[in-house]
């Protein structure tokens, strides 16, 4: 599947609704929070994801898009415009394995509850469970209307994209994404040709 086609809906800018929950998914966990959109040329299903992703994550389009959102979200660490040094890398990391496993839409909704109130905050700067939910709900609503729950939703095990090797010691290979620890996650979610990937790195 590594021949799909993959596009891009016009950049624009995020939602008040979807920049409130990447915001406050930043503050809490320290994170730089990125959210991908992207349609591919056959419908997404439960049976085909696993293929999909990878199919995605070795296009260019992926790499623009993570570039794009690094940038739009004032993270700037995915691009070398501004160094000296050139990155030699690509993003993606070679021997990935970037796994689904199935959630069910209470559970996609609970894993956006866990980065506001319970992941790690090397801060302290969790959410209150009644502000985590209106920040959830209002993410929920924005990306999928009132149809949350014909959406399919998948984990992503976090290791295709380079380590900063902060818990592991490893010498970084710029550019670095995750950080190697409990809050580098991955959520992919999907809707006939239309997909979402959510993606967290949070470290002190």
């Amino acid at each position: 599947m590594d021949s799909l086609k993959f596009t891009a809906p016009p950049a624009a800018p995020e939602s008040r609704a979807v920049d409130a929950f990447l915001s406050a998914v930043d503050s809490a966990m320290n994170s730089n929070t990125l959210l991908l959109t992207a349609d591919c040329e056959v419908p997404v299903s439960a049976g085909n994801r696993q293929d999909v992703l990878h199919a995605f994550l070795r296009s260019a389009l992926f790499e623009r898009l993570m570039r794009a959102a690094d940038v739009r979200r004032d993270g700037y660490d995915l691009t070398d415009e501004y160094d000296s040094e050139p990155f030699r890398h690509p993003l993606l990391r070679e021997g990935f394995s970037a796994m689904v496993s199935p959630l069910d839409h209470g559970g996609f909704l609970a894993r956006l509850r866990w980065m506001l109130c319970a992941a790690f905050s090397p801060y302290n700067h969790h959410f209150p469970a009644a502000d985590a939910e209106l920040l959830v709900r209002g993410f929920a609503r924005e990306l999928f209307g009132a149809d949350g729950p014909a959406w399919s939703f998948a984990a992503v095990s976090p290791d295709f994209l380079r380590s900063t090797g902060y818990y592991s010691g490893e010498e970084p290979l710029r550019p670095v994404y995750f950080d190697g620890g409990d809050s580098d996650t991955a959520t992919f979610v999907h809707r006939d040709r239309t997909f979402h990937l959510l993606l967290t790195n949070g470290s002190p």
